[in-house]
């Protein structure tokens, strides 16, 4: 009987990367791999996974988990080497990460250029664009960082609407769960469309998502790196059930209303309460097609005391006819 044909993926572990991410898709693969000894046997392969790092220490614990690595430096180089993505919640956070990955930057620009297939999955697009990798290439990121991501890569050809795209022997994916879809896609490659689609089975997940535009929610989107809009930001997104002042707003951001006014609109093309309106709008849709709330429960949820006044401010932001919205939601308007 013919042995296997092994593709060995190596997934890059560093500190603050995203566990699930490394630990999905490693686990997608392993559900691969008992897909296909079911193959015929010319037709069989298997995925050898190694954690990797480029730290001096083996060992390295990262959101509880413990992952013993191999150097990426030293022995033979993976089929693939995959990123995943960064655990943040702002940009600022995301620049933390990436500013004390200083070792990974460095392997990645050594070992890179010989490398088959880079894989690069949500946020991880930072640390492959961060190497010098991306540059003169299509990419694709997590939808809400894309602004950000043109900002600070402009070498890079972002189609942030894709959920993935291949340019070469580079692969990214967007949004935290596309590291399904990157997996997907390589397990394709090396085994064809039908392992692909018998693992995706398995997965109960459509194999065939192509596009981020449906999860677009265009107020969360991070602007181009204002340190004082980032923090207007995350003070707003923490309050929208609550009742705030824009001089309350502007204290916490050390400067004046008219300012803050000036600046925000700038980045955000919209005024603060504007933006807020957005939020509590996709706040309520998701509310609304995710749970058994009544309206009036939702838009005390929103911020908002009367209905009427809510309903209005949706259809508004939501871009919905009264049409859309009564066959949508089921609602009298």
């Amino acid at each position: 009987m013919a042995a296997a044909r092994v593709i060995r993926v190596g997934i890059l572990v560093y500190p603050g990367c995203l566990p699930s991410a490394a630990v999905g898709a490693a686990d997608v693969f392993r559900i691969a791999n008992t897909l296909a000894e079911l193959q015929p046997a010319r037709q069989r392969l298997r995925f050898e996974l190694d954690w990797l790092t480029a730290r001096s220490e083996p060992l390295l614990s990262v959101g509880g988990l413990s992952f013993a690595c191999q150097p990426v430096l030293q022995g033979s180089l993976p089929d693939v080497l995959l990123l995943p993505g960064i655990y943040h919640a702002t940009v600022a956070e995301l620049e933390t990460v990436l500013a004390d990955c200083g070792a990974e930057l460095q392997a990645l620009r050594e070992v890179g250029p010989e490398l088959p297939w880079i894989a690069a999955a949500c946020s991880g697009t930072f640390l492959a664009a961060a190497a010098g990798l991306l540059d003169g290439h299509r990419a694709t990121t997590s939808w809400w960082l894309s602004p950000y991501f043109r900002s600070r890569f402009p070498g890079v050809d972002l189609l942030a609407d894709q959920l993935m795209v291949q340019d070469g022997g580079l692969l990214t994916s967007g949004g935290i769960t596309s590291y399904f879809d990157l997996s997907l896609h390589l397990i394709g490659h090396f085994g064809g469309i039908d392992l692909r689609q018998q693992t995706a089975r398995v997965l109960v997940m459509d194999a065939q998502r192509a596009s981020q535009a449906p999860y677009v929610a265009r107020a969360m989107m991070a602007g181009e790196g204002h340190v004082l809009i980032e923090r207007a930001r995350s003070w707003l997104s923490k309050r929208l059930a609550e009742s705030w002042t824009l001089p309350e707003l502007a204290a916490h951001c050390n400067t004046s209303p008219r300012t803050l006014l000036r600046r925000f609109h700038t980045v955000q093309g919209c005024t603060p309460i504007q933006y807020v309106q957005q939020l509590r709008v996709e706040r309520a849709r998701g509310l609304l097609e995710a749970t058994a709330l009544s309206l009036q429960d939702i838009t005390l949820r929103c911020g908002y005391e009367d209905v009427s006044t809510f309903s209005k401010v949706f259809k508004r932001w939501a871009q919905l006819t009264p049409r859309e919205y009564r066959s949508r939601f089921g609602l009298r308007v």
